[in-house]
C-alpha cells in the first residue's frame, strides 16, 4: 500500500478535533478512499462505510431520515456487526452523490456519537456551500495525486535521502552526485508515470509501462465520462470535453498559452469562461494565469482571459505522447524536448505544496517566463524558468525581466536537469526541487 502525506493530516485531525467532521475533496482516483480506509484500520476499532456509488440505495436511505435519531438508526443498520463502546468512524464516500448527507453534517457534528469523514470528488462537491455551515462543523482538506516525494517513497527510496536534498536546497549547495543522479532518474520516471495511485502501483509492482499507460488512459476516459455526467447540459459538456482534449496540443506549442479561438472559433472568452472554470473546479486541470506585472501581489495584475492549462497529473499528460517518447525519457535522451511535460510536473508540484494560484509572466518586450512565485510571508516575487535540456543557462526572458528596475527582483530561479549552481542573480536548481520552492 502506498504511503501518503495525507495520513499525517488525518492523524492530526483526530488528535485536535472537538466534534467537527473532515471533508476530503480532490479529483477522482487520487487515493482518497484507500487513504481513509487505511487510517480507519490503524486508528479505529470499527468502521461504517457508506459508498453512495457502490450502494446507490443508501442515497434514499439517508435522504428519507426524519431527524438525527432516525438518521442514526439508518446508519447503524448498515453496520456489519454490533458497534463496540469505542469510537466508531463513519465514512461517507462519494458524498457528492448524496446532497442530504452533506446537509446532515452539522447535526452529526453536534451529536458527536461518531467521528465522521466525508470524501468526494470535486465533480459535484462545488455545488454545496460549506461556508454556510456553523463554525466547528467541518474541516476541509484537498487531496492531490502523489507528489514527487511520495513517488520516491513508492519506489522504495529512504525518506532520509530526501532530507539531504532539502538541506542542500536550504543551503544552496550541490546534492552529492550519486544522489542527484538517482533523484533525476526518479523525476524522469515521475514525468512518465505521474502520481495517480493506480498507475504508480502498476508501475512499481510490474515495471510494465504498457499496462501503466493503459491504466492512465482509462482514467482519462473516466474523466471524460464524468464531464458528461456532471455538466449542466450536452452542449456545455461537449465544449468542456473539447477543451480538455486540447490541453496536450496546447502545451506542445512553443507558445503554451491557451488560445480560445483554437478551440472554438467565434467564441469570446466570456462565452467559455464557465467551461474552463468547470475543469478547474473539478480539479482535473491546473491553470496558470498571466500577470502583467512581476510585483506583489500578483493577483492584482492578472489577466483572466490569458492563461496556461496544465493537466492535474503529468502522467496523464504523458500518456497522450507517442511510445517513442516513452523510450526517450527512460533512456534519458537529453536531446529530446520534454519542456511541456517537465513544466506540467513543476506546476503539479507547486499546486500540491500549497500554491493555490499559479501565475506566469508575458509581454512582447520581455518575453515569457514560466512561473512567478509569491513567497509566503513576504512581498518577494521569484521568476522561475523550467528547462528540460542542456541549454539551461540560456534564458533571455528571465534576464530581461530581472533587469526591469520597477520590479526589484533580487533573485531568479532556473529548474534544470543538473545540480545546484548559482551565478549571483540566478539560482540553478534540479527539477526535483520544485516542491521546495
Amino acid at each position: 500500500m502506498l504511503t501518503r502525506k495525507i495520513e499525517s493530516k488525518l492523524a492530526e485531525w483526530k488528535r485536535t478535533k472537538t466534534k467537527q467532521g473532515l471533508l476530503i475533496t480532490g479529483a477522482r482516483q487520487v487515493g482518497k478512499t484507500s487513504s481513509v480506509e487505511k487510517f480507519a484500520t490503524e486508528e479505529y476499532s470499527n468502521l461504517i462505510k457508506i459508498d453512495f456509488v457502490e450502494a446507490p440505495s443508501a442515497v434514499k436511505l439517508i435522504s428519507e431520515a426524519r431527524d438525527i435519531e432516525d438518521l442514526i438508526v439508518r446508519i447503524t443498520s448498515l453496520a456489519s456487526r454490533p458497534l463496540p463502546n469505542e469510537k466508531t468512524l463513519l465514512f461517507f464516500d462519494e458524498v457528492q452523490r448524496c446532497g442530504d448527507a452533506i446537509t446532515w453534517m452539522r447535526y452529526l457534528a453536534d451529536d458527536g456519537r461518531f467521528d465522521v469523514i466525508y470524501s468526494g470528488s470535486l465533480l459535484g462537491i462545488e455545488a454545496y456551500d460549506f461556508r454556510s455551515l456553523p463554525v466547528g462543523t467541518i474541516d476541509i482538506v484537498e487531496m492531490f495525486p502523489l507528489d514527487f516525494e511520495e513517488f520516491c517513497w513508492a519506489n522504495g527510496l529512504d525518506g532520509s535521502l530526501w532530507d539531504i536534498v532539502a538541506g542542500c536546497f536550504a543551503s544552496k549547495t550541490p546534492v552529492p552526485d550519486f544522489l542527484h543522479e538517482r533523484f533525476m532518474d526518479l523525476f524522469r520516471r515521475y514525468v512518465l508515470v505521474g502520481g495517480m495511485p493506480e498507475a504508480v502501483h502498476v508501475f512499481v509492482s510490474t515495471n510494465d509501462t504498457q499496462a501503466m499507460r493503459a491504466r492512465q488512459k482509462s482514467i482519462l476516459d473516466a474523466y471524460r465520462a464524468d464531464i458528461t455526467r456532471y455538466a449542466d447540459n450536452k452542449v456545455h459538456a461537449q465544449r468542456i470535453k473539447t477543451i480538455f482534449n486540447a490541453i496536450p496540443a496546447q502545451l506542445g506549442k512553443e507558445n503554451r498559452r491557451f488560445v480560445v479561438s483554437g478551440i472554438e472559433k467565434k467564441k469570446r472568452f466570456a462565452d467559455m469562461a464557465s467551461d474552463f472554470g468547470w475543469l478547474e473546479n473539478a480539479g482535473v486541470v491546473i491553470p496558470a494565469r498571466k500577470a502583467t506585472e512581476a510585483t506583489f501581489p500578483l493577483g492584482l495584475s492578472q489577466e483572466q482571459s490569458f492563461f496556461k492549462l496544465y493537466q492535474s497529473d503529468v502522467g496523464l499528460l504523458f500518456s497522450t505522447f507517442e511510445a517513442v517518447e516513452v523510450r526517450s525519457i527512460i533512456e534519458n535522451a537529453i536531446s529530446v524536448n520534454f519542456g511541456a511535460a517537465f513544466e506540467n510536473a513543476v506546476a503539479q508540484e507547486l499546486r500540491a505544496h500549497g500554491r493555490e494560484a499559479l501565475f506566469y509572466y508575458y509581454s512582447k518586450k520581455i518575453g515569457e517566463v514560466d512561473f512567478l512565485l509569491q513567497q509566503p510571508g513576504s512581498m518577494d516575487v521569484i521568476p522561475v524558468e523550467v528547462k528540460s535540456g542542456s541549454r539551461s543557462h540560456s534564458h533571455a526572458a528571465l534576464d530581461n525581466l530581472m533587469r526591469v528596475p520597477n520590479y526589484r527582483l533580487s533573485q531568479g530561479c532556473v529548474l534544470h536537469p543538473f545540480n545546484v549552481e548559482n551565478d549571483g542573480l540566478v539560482d540553478y536548481l534540479p527539477l526535483y526541487m520544485a516542491g521546495l520552492l
